[in-house]
């Protein structure tokens, strides 16, 4: 089971075998602690020395996040680290050839993804609607083929960003919502605000992926190396971020699932209400609950197991167990 806690001062603590939440002095909620996986805490929210002593002997992980959403940290006892893997990751991030290639796989899958998804709305547009956008975010698949340089590969993919996003704005039908362009940074539409939040959760759940293979999270390829940055992650996130989380929250838009009064406003900066949080943390771990095929094997896995494959086969790349690394696309269930 994995647990949300987003009630703002908030106690954790453990009594009996449960793991009480408090505030105030009464009760909110208790959850047997047997039925614990995993423990998302965000926001203002205390937990008591017993109860982190448990999370610690039981490898529970414990992730921070802001109230919005915005990872900060872990607590966790130790991380699984595959020192082999991670020498010839380090090996690889001196390889430019190596890291020109997996640079044009992951933008190549990432707007394969978004031209696939574009495709399949068509249908339920005006003709002609998006055509201009589908066309040249298929233009920009074929001339990232030919790239010479990884700046030219980033090049390519923030303007098939653009042409996507323009085109996305396109298949938003609930009126109360207006997007005209992706701004990461800080939100200042509803729109932005809950694909922000999203990717939040996204990149959560990649960055567990990883840790779990024993990948450095901080090389990567299509990134930017530098301090603090986590670029393997970032790499990795872009294949899933229209397949997840798009698709997710055009869902919960166009079906009033979330709606305009989820939002609020503090300077400026449009934010998730608690009630907001609330729908859209149940919806999403109820899509991580359901299967997709995984594009490699034809299996059905449910999403978080197919992350970990996915981790595993860019592990393999690494260590040149397979030579090439194919991103991850949808592929129907029969």
């Amino acid at each position: 089971m994995i647990i949300y806690i987003i009630e703002q001062g908030a106690i954790l603590s453990k009594k009996q075998g449960k793991i009480i939440v408090s505030k105030n002095g009464e009760k909110i909620n208790e959850i047997p602690i047997k039925k614990i996986d995993k423990i998302n805490i965000m926001g203002n929210i205390n937990i008591t020395t017993p109860a982190i002593n448990y999370f610690l002997d039981n490898n529970i992980e414990v992730i921070f996040m802001t109230r919005y959403g915005r990872y900060r940290g872990k607590l966790y006892k130790e991380e699984y680290k595959n020192v082999l893997l991670r020498l010839k990751q380090y090996e690889k991030s001196f390889d430019e050839t190596f890291k020109l290639k997996m640079a044009k796989s992951i933008v190549k899958g990432k707007l394969k993804n978004y031209y696939d998804f574009l495709l399949k709305k068509q249908k339920y547009l005006l003709k002609g609607e998006i055509s201009q956008e589908i066309a040249t975010i298929r233009s920009i698949i074929e001339r990232t083929t030919n790239a010479k340089n990884i700046d030219s590969v980033r090049g390519y993919e923030g303007m098939a960003s653009k042409a996507y996003f323009n085109a996305f704005k396109n298949l938003i039908k609930n009126k109360n919502f207006k997007f005209e362009k992706r701004i990461s940074h800080p939100p200042k539409d509803e729109i932005n605000s809950i694909l922000s939040f999203g990717y939040s959760f996204l990149y959560n759940e990649l960055l567990a992926a990883i840790n779990i293979v024993g990948l450095d999270p901080y090389f990567g390829n299509l990134h930017t190396v530098a301090i603090s940055k986590k670029s393997l992650l970032f790499d990795m996130v872009e294949e899933f971020r229209n397949i997840i989380i798009d698709d997710f929250v055009l869902k919960l838009i166009n079906r009033n699932e979330i709606k305009i009064n989820h939002f609020s406003k503090q300077k400026d900066i449009i934010h998730f209400t608690e009630d907001g949080i609330k729908i859209f943390i149940s919806k999403y771990e109820n899509l991580l609950a359901s299967k997709m095929k995984y594009h490699l094997d034809e299996e059905e896995n449910y999403i978080r197991i197919i992350f970990e494959k996915q981790m595993r086969h860019y592990a393999r790349v690494i260590l040149g167990d397979e030579e090439e690394y194919i991103p991850f696309f949808r592929k129907e269930i029969d």
